[in-house]
């Protein structure tokens, strides 16, 4: 991201189009976040299919 946003903000300007890179940005920030819970949620998933296989495996 931190290469694409100016590039982004620079094309955006040169099209006459730069009243609109805060919805740009604001976009590209959102689909991060939604990416990013994505990932710690499926990890977090994983964590806990190990943690119960140490259990069962103990027993």
């Amino acid at each position: 991201m931190a290469v694409f946003r100016p590039w982004l903000g620079g094309q955006l300007l040169a099209s006459g189009n730069g009243d609109q890179g805060f919805a740009a940005f604001a976009i590209a920030g959102l689909s991060s976040t939604v990416f990013i819970g994505i990932a710690a949620l499926r990890s977090a998933g994983q964590a806990a299919t190990g943690s119960e296989r140490e259990l069962v495996a103990a027993h």
